[in-house]
């Protein structure tokens, strides 16, 4: 048995508690009769979904069944790169090949059937929750169009929507496995087969963890002898994961090991060279190996990774006691990734991009990173049948609306964040809420927030654009002023077949409570998934400086030409937009560097970058206006057209007063204007 097998063999006999999981998974494998085609395993983070689906794909291998699994943190969430990503996968897509959308899913769905004509195929995706922005297109058209001999097993925190249970083409097919906390004999079987022999150590490792399977395998490094001196009293803040995995930290790795689990934490997916880039220093194999034996590191397609919670929980950690190195980590991520994407296709969404995504934010996305829960709640999709559930929550808003204030921290650089809304303004996002037509477009456009006693606590409306939504897109009073204004050749860009989209119309997004961190996090969570489809974003928030900031910082540019007063027909409301298709991409990840501060240390080309795609004829600056000025000075005379004075415009990019008015000199002398008056009048020519 050579080490492979041998390390594996080890991992199966670990997964203690999850017999009937595994019996259940080869008895559909199994059936002849295919009557189910999706196992869905939910559970809280932590509980061991990625091990156990390890273990499936071990027992699927030994009865000769083909497998394919996909990790939704190593693609962008689009239909298009989702088939891509698939026929990477199974080595036979061509780098430069290219292909239509309707042809990618076509060829997708061809190959995959092909695999499952001759054997049993299994499909493991991981991580479903970030899925959101693909669970609709995956229920109704992907994953219908598949062989029945190919069975799918999903897993996340969560279990598959109300929606998959209501159709009638799903309902009878999906086999809904929850994973609970490992019962005391599988607690005590674990224990031994870590050389863990003495009663009273493995009942406080049963005490704390309550069978927590993540939290059982630290425990099993931190709990010694010595901790059951005296009366066994513990603090109840020592039952929790983040306290166990700020003891892991200290007792644990060792000074020498130590930086290693920090940096892995800050990547996604790392392997020995970024590590050793993040370190600023050769790592060498024995310490790379010390590192990837933790029981919550796992190897995946792209290198290695750090469970998900563990590296939520570090990240915590670090930000709390050491916000001066976390932020060093990140800068360097961020140089490593930015140097591979400028070696490559800069058109092209590589892993790189998505990762340089993942980790830039200004002051303002760091505060809120600080603020957010770990582990988010999740919205859920509803439909007509919720509709007086929906009303009476919307009845019970406008019948006590309150004020609040928006209390935010920056630890790296100290600054303190404050947003008042007033109870009116509170109420501005239900405005032009229709209920009816939104239920009308499917899709899952309207989703909700629930509190513990399954009352609604917030409420979001996302709208896929295309053939079938533009028509309403037109009409409603929160994206026609930008719809209509375009040409005809431009809007056909939106007007994509039905079952595709072109990107996504942000309609409403409102709380009831707009202090409740739980509520801001689980809203961060869904637009962090949005964002991560790499697809065309546009909003129209309620005109208050939260919402302004927040796109702000998110990388939004403000659609000048399409500026209205729809919400309460006299305030002037922006309208936002995000575009990182194709050519538009390298100017938006130089944008978010700039917000982070982090351009002077790329030392990023002052060039011109083309703009975003726009109709010229709408009072925007054209990128023939532009051409002759630099990234920067594009974004100083993006600020003069806003109305900022020279003070408001070197807080908002991080320059001092004297950078701006050099700026400022500079584009006047290139424009060939003598003050901001007549660079405003030019730009809007």
């Amino acid at each position: 048995m050579n080490y492979q097998d041998s390390l594996e063999e080890l991992e199966s006999r670990l997964l203690v508690g999850r017999t009937e999981e595994v019996l259940h998974f080869l008895k559909l494998l199994a059936d002849e009769r295919r009557s189910k085609k999706i196992m869905n395993l939910f559970g809280t983070a932590g509980v061991g979904k990625s091990y156990l689906l390890d273990e499936l794909k071990r027992q699927a291998h030994l009865r000769q069944a083909a497998t394919l699994s996909l990790d939704s943190e190593q693609f962008w969430h689009t239909p298009s790169d989702f088939c891509l990503h698939i026929l990477q996968t199974l080595h036979v897509y061509h780098k430069g090949e290219e292909y239509h959308p309707s042809q990618l899913l076509e060829e997708c769905v061809s190959k995959l059937n092909e695999k499952a004509a001759d054997q049993r195929l299994v499909l493991f995706l991981d991580i479903y929750e970030n899925l959101d922005g693909l669970d609709h297109w995956l229920r109704e058209y992907f994953f219908k169009r598949l062989s029945a001999n190919i069975l799918i097993v999903i897993a996340g925190r969560h279990p598959l929507s109300e929606a998959w249970l209501l159709s009638p083409g799903w309902r009878h097919f999906i086999s809904r496995v929850p994973l609970s906390h490992l019962p005391y004999d599988a607690v005590e079987r674990y224990a031994h087969y870590c050389h863990i022999f003495e009663p009273p150590i493995i009942q406080e490792m049963w005490r704390r963890s309550k069978g927590h399977p993540l939290t059982l395998s630290l425990l099993s490094f931190t709990l010694q002898p010595k901790d059951q001196e005296g009366n066994g009293a513990f603090h109840e803040e020592m039952d929790t994961l983040p306290f166990v995995v700020s003891q892991w930290l200290r007792e644990v790795p060792g000074d020498h090991l130590r930086p290693l689990v920090e940096a892995a934490a800050v990547l996604r997916h790392f392997n020995q060279d970024n590590l050793s880039f993040l370190l600023k220093r050769e790592i060498t194999a024995s310490e790379f190996f010390q590192l990837i034996r933790f029981s919550f590191v796992r190897k995946v397609d792209s290198g290695w990774t750090i469970h998900s919670l563990m590296r939520e929980s570090i990240a915590q950690d670090m930000r709390g006691r050491t916000p001066l190195h976390f932020a060093d980590l990140q800068k360097r991520a961020v140089h490593y990734y930015y140097e591979k994407f400028t070696k490559s296709a800069h058109s092209v969404r590589t892993p790189e991009a998505l990762e340089l995504t993942f980790f830039l934010g200004d002051a303002l996305i760091r505060a809120f990173l600080n603020w957010f829960d770990p582990l988010p709640k999740p919205f859920e999709s509803i439909h007509t049948g919720h509709r007086e559930e929906l009303l009476e929550y919307i009845r019970n808003q406008r019948h006590c609306p309150s004020p609040k204030t928006i209390k935010l921290f920056d630890p790296h650089t100290n600054r303190h964040f404050d947003f008042h809304l007033t109870a009116e303004q509170t109420l501005y996002p239900l405005n032009w809420l229709d209920h009816d037509r939104l239920f009308s477009l499917g899709y899952d456009v309207l989703r909700v927030l629930r509190k513990e006693n399954g009352a609604i606590s917030a409420l979001a409306a996302v709208v896929p654009i295309n053939e079938k939504t533009l028509p309403y897109l037109m009409e409603h009073s929160g994206s026609r002023s930008f719809f209509t204004a375009l040409s005809k050749q431009e809007l056909e860009r939106f007007n994509v077949p039905e079952h595709t989209r072109a990107g996504w119309f942000i309609h409403t997004i409102h709380q009831d409570d707009y202090e409740d961190v739980t509520q801001h996090t689980a809203i961060g969570h869904m637009l962090h998934g949005l964002m991560f489809t790499g697809e065309f974003l546009l909003c129209s928030p309620a005109p208050f400086p939260f919402f302004k900031a927040a796109h702000e910082s998110l990388g939004f540019d403000i659609a000048e030409f399409a500026t209205h007063t729809n919400y309460d027909g006299v305030t002037p409301t922006l309208v936002f937009f995000r575009d990182t298709q194709g050519k538009h991409l390298p100017a938006y990840l130089q944008k978010l560097l700039k917000r982070s501060g982090l351009d002077a240390d790329l030392r990023l080309e002052e060039e011109a970058v083309p703009t975003a795609a726009l109709p010229a004829s709408q009072g925007t600056v054209t990128s023939l206006d532009m051409s002759m000025l630099t990234a920067r000075e594009r974004e100083v005379a993006a600020l003069v057209l806003e109305g900022l004075t020279n003070a408001e415009i070197a807080a908002r990019l991080y320059l001092s007063e004297v950078t701006v008015k050099k700026h400022l000199k500079s584009i006047f002398e290139k424009m060939d204007v003598s003050n901001r008056t007549q660079l405003v009048k030019k730009m809007l020519v």
